[in-house]
């Protein structure tokens, strides 16, 4: 009579989420991806909201780390993470069901991809929208990895930072809901910020604007992505990210026309830990 092998434990997954201030998302978030996640693991820049509370009570590992770019922001916390296989994430990204499903079938049949790309739909001041420049919606990024064969290096911008060095690449069922940017007046006050981080990615690549490029290229893309891009068909939203993404090529090329760079920075140790 054969003995039936046992079945093989289930590939534990690590679940990280970069935080700031970010208790509107973050419980329906955790809710959902507590059931998949054999560690939680909270990267916060310095929230003072309830964030940390939230992260408390689902039983969130929380290192404290300083914001100076997303690349770096990203590869300390995939060096973190405990286990090998990470699901990355940000505080305003919900996961469906379908996504949650799928996950918790590659634990239990194994992660055959080095990495996986999943689709994720972005809205904006509570709805869905075609493109916020520079992405379009929905777009698919990777964000479940084998942290031991991805980085976050130098080739990846600091604002628009991606994963480098996986060879396969497998695709996610179900999507994240993406909210981003509940009021026009969070959308602009993030505007310093992001264009800081993009002009000092020019400046470290060697690329010093002309005053021609200046000049034409913020009308150039307001016309790509609100008219080509299809912005028009969102109404008033789409008309406030229209001018967004005017203003911030115009601020980008200013900044990285008239400010030195900043060197690029090298992760620090975490700040203070809390949780288990």
């Amino acid at each position: 009579m054969s003995v039936l092998s046992p079945a093989p434990p289930p590939t534990p997954l690590s679940v990280y989420i970069l935080t700031f201030n970010s208790e509107k998302y973050l419980h329906p978030l955790l809710s959902r991806v507590r059931p998949v996640a054999d560690e939680l693991l909270l990267v916060d820049s310095g929230s003072t909201d309830q964030t940390l509370a939230i992260a408390e009570r689902y039983g969130c590992q929380v290192l404290h780390r300083p914001l100076d770019n997303f690349r770096s922001q990203r590869e300390f916390a995939l060096r973190a993470c405990a286990h090998p296989v990470v699901l990355m994430l940000d505080s305003d990204e919900i996961p469906n069901a379908d996504l949650i499903a799928h996950l918790a079938e590659l634990k239990q049949t194994g992660f055959a991809e080095d990495a996986y790309q999943l689709r994720r739909d972005w809205l904006v001041m509570g709805r869905p929208v075609h493109c916020l420049y520079p992405v379009v919606s929905p777009d698919f990024v990777v964000r479940l990895v084998k942290k031991d064969l991805v980085s976050f290096d130098d080739r990846s911008l600091t604002v628009h930072e991606k994963p480098f060095g996986y060879r396969t690449l497998g695709q996610l069922r179900g999507a994240v809901a993406h909210h981003t940017f509940g009021t026009e007046a969070e959308l602009f006050r993030k505007l310093d910020q992001y264009t800081t981080l993009a002009a000092n990615d020019l400046r470290l690549r060697g690329i010093r604007p002309t005053w021609w490029r200046r000049l034409l290229l913020p009308p150039a893309v307001w016309a790509k992505w609100y008219l080509l891009k299809g912005g028009w068909q969102d109404g008033r939203v789409g008309w406030v990210l229209g001018r967004y993404a005017f203003a911030y090529t115009a601020r980008k090329l200013r900044k990285a026309t008239e400010t030195p760079p900043i060197p690029a920075p090298q992760p620090p140790a975490p700040m203070a830990e809390i949780g288990a």
